[in-house]
């Protein structure tokens, strides 16, 4: 569940055009994941932006060529 969680945010944060919130992301998903739970998630760890670039270099890759 967690690397869902990691992958959903990395997503949102792809396509969000302005702030990157947790309530945002979970207005996105009409509830289906609660602010609380997001924010708990991210407080969990110290997350990098090593942790970011290898969640999103495929899609980078991917729309550079």
């Amino acid at each position: 569940m967690e690397k869902i969680k990691l992958e959903l945010y990395t997503d949102y944060l792809i396509c969000n055009n302005g702030f990157a919130t947790a309530t945002g992301l979970s207005a996105m998903m009409e509830g289906g994941i609660s602010h609380d739970q997001m924010t708990r998630f991210l407080a969990s760890k110290a997350f990098t932006s090593k942790d970011l670039w290898s969640q999103v270099k495929a899609t980078v890759r991917q729309i550079e060529r």
